[in-house]
């Protein structure tokens, strides 16, 4: 059984056109990651906030920015591994992750220092489907943040279609 395992991955690794197991099992683990947070972007695109709680708007906007940063560290790992490097800065600077760094990274506050300051949350703005909201601490004063979810994740998902067809077409013409 687990020598059935190995040599089907061998077989894989030269499919994909890859170095080794490992760099195989990178790319695999990423596409599984790709899947399932799209999964949870499809949830999210379908809910209706006016009627749900601030308490589960806070987990779905935190959980859907969250999604699109992991899919952009899997593709950016996918990129790396396959030998990808159009399209890599637009990818590292797409805004919804820019979003995802100020209203939902996993620190109240950014940076360091005198450049630490936080983001806070409307909650309202939230039932408009929009990510608002502003920071009293930053080193260079007041600032105020506002963009609609939906444009934010359309807008990731452009980059992200166009970068995954060039994905399957380096995996295609590496079996020509």
């Amino acid at each position: 059984m687990a020598e059935d395992f190995y040599s089907e991955t061998k077989d894989l690794v030269k499919f994909l056109d890859v170095a080794d197991e490992h760099t195989y099992s990178s790319v695999i683990d990423s596409f599984y990651l790709l899947e399932d947070t799209q999964l949870a972007k499809h949830e999210f695109e379908n809910t209706d906030f006016i009627n749900e709680s601030f308490g589960r708007l806070y987990l779905m906007f935190h959980g859907v920015l969250n999604s699109c940063y992991m899919q952009q560290q899997a593709l950016l790992v996918i990129c790396q591994k396959l030998g990808i490097d159009q399209n890599i800065k637009e990818i590292k600077e797409i805004e919804v992750v820019a979003y995802r760094n100020d209203f939902s990274a996993h620190s109240p506050n950014r940076g360091r220092g005198k450049s630490e300051h936080s983001y806070i949350l409307d909650r309202h703005a939230m039932r408009e489907a929009k990510v608002k909201g502003y920071t009293a601490n930053h080193e260079t004063g007041f600032i105020f943040r506002e963009a609609n979810i939906y444009s934010l994740i359309s807008s990731w998902d452009i980059v992200l279609e166009r970068q995954l067809q060039l994905v399957a077409e380096r995996v295609l013409n590496s079996k020509t």
